[in-house]
């Protein structure tokens, strides 16, 4: 992990700059909602891989916040033009430094993720004067450059649980979660045997759909850039999600994310019985589970045929999401000096 050398004097002026590599739901789980009470004018934010000029119009006294990425031309700007910025963080919300050496992740994600992360390290350390992480493991992983804690949190309105009768369940996890998606197969195949009225849903490419194929009532959908992945989930009707959590060193650094993504589908969650999602989750998740297939099986059924007991889990998982996080003030961490 690189080590923040920059220093800052500036008085923060009441802008803030968020850089990042496209929209991500890293900004709206960690970032956004905290600005809120900020003007609209005041927080702009901009596309981290290639330079904006307009940004040559911030206002002295920004402060910069980097989401996990940013290419090597705003890095050398920032660095330039360091005597405007009150302070520059980066937010890490996965264990970005050591994904090359994460086996569970394919293989090109892993050199993806951590090559652009070395390739502009250095400039990192040059204009970075902070760090600010997703969660304890991260925290306590990287505690040499005495990073902040930024837990996630809800940035979205409520939503009520599916409707009684709901038979639909799903698995929200994107194809970097292979073993999981590997893992699930023969679990959705015993369960979509136990009952007709059984649908799942999950997303993946052509080689995910040939896996599922011979599964009855699977719905393979698209994969989709982040907002339009929060459209669906806002109008989906879903009774369960589905949130295995295998070993694996990467895995081991995520947050419990899953929750916000499952409840705002109208769902409860099932995940397993392993951090991130213990302790944090031991009082809303519907199940926490050992990942043993033929458990997952017989909670997903019992859950699915019992409406009273999953509109009261969704209630309580709402409640708990409303909550998540907010207890962090971003604006107190942007004030604070680490000069």
């Amino acid at each position: 992990m690189f080590q923040p050398r920059a220093r800052y004097t500036r008085e923060w002026s009441g802008s803030v700059a968020i850089l990042a590599p496209g929209p991500l739901p890293t900004v709206d789980y960690y970032v956004k909602p905290r600005l809120r009470a900020l003007p609209e004018r005041a927080v702009r934010q901009f596309d981290s891989r290639s330079f904006d000029e307009a940004a040559e119009a911030l206002p002295t006294g920004t402060f910069v916040i980097i989401v996990r990425h940013a290419g090597a031309g705003w890095l050398r700007w920032l660095a330039h033009e360091s005597a405007r910025w009150t302070g520059v963080a980066f937010l890490m919300d996965d264990d970005i430094p050591a994904a090359w050496a994460c086996r569970e992740l394919p293989v090109d994600y892993r050199l993806w993720t951590s090559g652009r992360y070395a390739w502009v390290k250095r400039y990192l350390e040059k204009v970075c004067d902070r760090v600010w992480v997703s969660n304890e493991r991260l925290q306590a992983r990287y505690a040499g450059v005495k990073p902040q804690l930024l837990p996630p949190l809800e940035p979205f309105a409520p939503r009520a649980a599916a409707p009684r009768g709901n038979r639909r369940w799903a698995y929200l996890g994107t194809r970097i979660h292979r073993q999981e998606i590997q893992w699930l197969l023969p679990v959705v195949a015993a369960v979509q045997a136990r009952s007709p009225e059984f649908e799942f849903e999950i997303f993946g490419d052509k080689r995910i759909a040939k896996r599922f194929s011979r599964i009855p009532r699977v719905s393979v959908l698209a994969p989709r850039p982040w907002p339009e992945f929060v459209s669906h989930c806002q109008s989906a009707e879903l009774a369960v999600g589905v949130a295995p959590l295998l070993p694996g060193r990467f895995n081991t650094m995520r947050s419990a994310v899953k929750i916000f993504d499952i409840t705002r589908c109208g769902a409860v969650g099932i995940f397993t019985q392993e951090p991130p999602y213990v302790p944090a989750l031991n009082d809303v998740a519907a199940a926490l589970l050992p990942n043993d297939p033929a458990v997952w099986v017989d909670a997903i059924v019992a859950l699915l045929q019992d409406d009273d007991r999953r509109i009261a889990c969704h209630a309580r998982a709402a409640s708990w999401v409303a909550l998540a996080g907010r207890d962090v003030d971003l604006i107190v961490q942007i004030r604070d000096r680490v000069n």
